[in-house]
């Protein structure tokens, strides 16, 4: 196991584990060991591809320090994870630590509310298609235990009794999540923490759950391979290999592909369903946190580079695949990004160093056309 944890691991660079930094691993939040920063100052550079820019305009960039935004659950309201200084810290090599749990953070009032409290550490929160229910986990280090919280009610159930891989699962439905165990079982999950098992892979190594109308996508073993689940039939096939990330397209037409082309080479591709590519957005060392608009017709990802025009965050029109440069500086994220409902905003987290300590730092990026 360990052997792929350190494959695996090295390879999600973007997405740091919440305990990574709440427990003091040696482990970098970026999971990169040359993406950490030393502050939190963000330069805007102009980009001159004069076809892009005159389609595209970037209108500001908005800090929020000391705190992991994750999600959107209005254009006004965020889900973020941040230290909960009320409850009791507990010492980690001498040093006192609270622990990291949910919060809702208004974005027009600058005031956070709570949305579960705990002296544990909880992360990784997902929001249901309607809104009304988040999944996330209860973590201890790279795993936990996953939970489904009623947002209206406050009350959270277990969704089941087994741990998994933290960061993995996807809403199925309003009423259903889909998980990975420590075995590499598929899980769905009820609201009423009921489960049952959907896939048995025979690889503890499953990541990249995501979900698009009835077909689940996930990605098994260290050579990559793209598999999907038909929820509907039950019949499991497999389509690539060598893929890292596999984002579905929010119509369920197309996929964007991250996909490794060398050791320390990748691409991100839009195919069809089958895989079959059909345009190139990027290339890069390592390209994190790929996300749809909502209207899929544009795609923000982030790409590790030597070079500062081929590094940081971007955004690609799907259909022409031309690409805008936001930020030279945004090129380690914690998370996937997510784009606001009415998909003039990005939300961004970044973990930077200041005063040889990690914390987190929230951007939410206005853009126009």
């Amino acid at each position: 196991m360990m052997k792929w944890m350190k494959v695996t691991f090295g390879a999600l660079g973007a997405v740091a584990l919440l305990t990574t930094v709440a427990c003091g691993s040696t482990t970098e939040p970026s999971g990169n060991t040359q993406g950490a920063k030393t502050g939190t100052d963000i330069t805007v550079k102009d980009n001159t591809n004069t076809s892009v820019y005159q389609n595209f305009k970037l209108e500001k960039i908005d800090k929020l320090p000391n705190m992991r935004g994750i999600a959107w659950l209005s254009e006004s309201s965020i889900v973020t994870d941040k230290e909960n200084t009320s409850m009791k810290p507990v010492s980690v090599e001498g040093e006192e630590r609270y622990p990291h749990n949910l919060y809702m953070y208004d974005l027009t009032k600058g005031t956070d509310t709570p949305l579960i409290e705990s002296e544990v550490n909880l992360g990784a929160p997902q929001v249901s298609p309607d809104g009304q229910h988040l999944f996330y986990w209860q973590t201890e280090e790279t795993t936990g235990w996953p939970f489904i919280l009623n947002l209206k009610s406050g009350e959270a159930v277990a969704a089941g009794k087994e741990d998994g891989f933290v960061q993995e699962g996807a809403w199925l439905d309003n009423e259903h999540v889909v998980f990975s165990n420590m075995k590499g079982d598929l899980i769905s999950a009820a609201l009423d923490g009921t489960t049952k098992v959907l896939v048995e892979t025979g690889n503890f190594n499953v990541r990249s759950i995501k979900v698009s109308g009835n077909m689940i996508y996930y990605i098994t073993g260290e050579d990559g391979q793209l598999n999907t689940y038909d929820a509907k039939t039950g019949e499991v096939k497999q389509v690539l290999k060598s893929v890292e990330w596999v984002i579905p397209s929010n119509d369920g037409t197309r996929l964007a592909i991250v996909k490794r082309t060398a050791d320390t080479k990748r691409a991100l591709v839009l195919t069809d369903l089958e895989g079959n590519e059909k345009a190139t957005l990027a290339r890069g060392t390592q390209i994190f946190g790929t996300s749809w608009s909502g209207d899929d017709s544009k795609i923000a990802y982030t790409i590790n580079s030597d070079k500062d025009n081929e590094k940081g965050l971007f955004v690609s029109n799907t259909e022409s695949a031309e690409q805008f440069q936001i930020s030279a500086e945004m090129d380690n994220v914690a998370d996937s990004l997510a784009w606001s409902p009415q998909g003039n905003k990005i939300l961004l987290s970044q973990s930077v160093m200041e005063n040889e300590k990690y914390h987190f730092v929230t951007s939410i990026i206005t853009i126009s056309e």
